[in-house]
């Protein structure tokens, strides 16, 4: 083989197989959790304060990550620009936020509740191959998931109107009379309470309050305090209340 043909064999050899190897998966492994990415990606560490940080790169994108009790939700956010969803990743409800364009504004994960105390995001910025970047979100699993409660996340999921983080609807809807922890005006909207409620009894009260008239646990809150009454929610905010009815049961 002339020198020329071969050089020429062995670029087109070495451009295959990196090729071939971008398209292979690895685990990257967190401590608490573990995450799949394709080759290339590697492991940075981040000086916390109060919570675990740090990230993954490829060398060009990256992606940051707060794990802990102060993590940040998703909360404030250009929604002009930006598409929302929320989906179960491994058994653990959560929030994404991606950009209307690919790889221009943020693409970021939020899961309120890992366990009893933790919260975790993870993100980045101006990243191209938004599909790729949600593989690696629904890859992420704790000692806490549910591997079998995984369903695929689409582009079709998402939409342009911000319903805001699970924190964000309850300080604007509750925090004014209740608190999860502690009786205010109200009672304390606490795990124990929500999950003695089904989620139909729970949408009834949101929307659709004189159906519950006759209810013996609804008369029981209307004599307790005082006849004192929440706010009725408009039919098209359904999705609103189904998740703040999630993080008001601690899912």
């Amino acid at each position: 083989m002339r020198p020329l043909k071969f050089l020429t064999f062995l670029l087109l050899l070495a451009s295959c197989k990196t090729k071939t190897d971008s398209n292979k998966l690895q685990t990257l492994d967190f401590g608490v959790f573990t995450l799949t990415t394709p080759n290339g990606w590697t492991i940075f560490k981040e000086q916390g304060v109060d919570s675990y940080v740090g990230g993954l790169t490829n060398g060009k994108d990256s992606l940051w990550f707060d794990y802990g009790w102060y993590s940040a939700e998703i909360e404030n956010t250009d929604f002009k620009k930006h598409l929302y969803a929320r989906d179960t990743i491994n058994g653990l409800n959560a929030f994404i936020e991606i950009p209307k364009t690919d790889g221009q504004g943020s693409i970021r994960l939020s899961i309120s509740k890992v366990n009893d105390k933790d919260k975790f995001n993870l993100g980045g910025y101006n990243i191209k191959g938004t599909e790729k970047i949600l593989q690696i979100f629904k890859s992420v699993i704790f000692k806490e998931s549910d591997t079998t409660k995984n369903s695929n996340l689409t582009l079709t999921k998402f939409r342009g109107n911000y319903f805001g983080s699970d924190k964000m609807l309850f300080n604007q809807n509750c925090a004014a009379c209740h608190s999860k922890n502690m009786m205010l005006i109200g009672p304390a909207l606490d795990d124990e309470l929500m999950n003695t409620r089904t989620k139909e009894w729970l949408m009834t009260f949101f929307f659709d309050r004189k159906n519950l008239k006759a209810d013996s646990a609804y008369k029981a809150r209307i004599k307790k305090f005082n006849s004192t009454g929440c706010i009725e929610f408009e039919s098209n905010k359904k999705e609103e209340i189904e998740q703040l009815i999630y993080y008001l049961a601690g899912k």
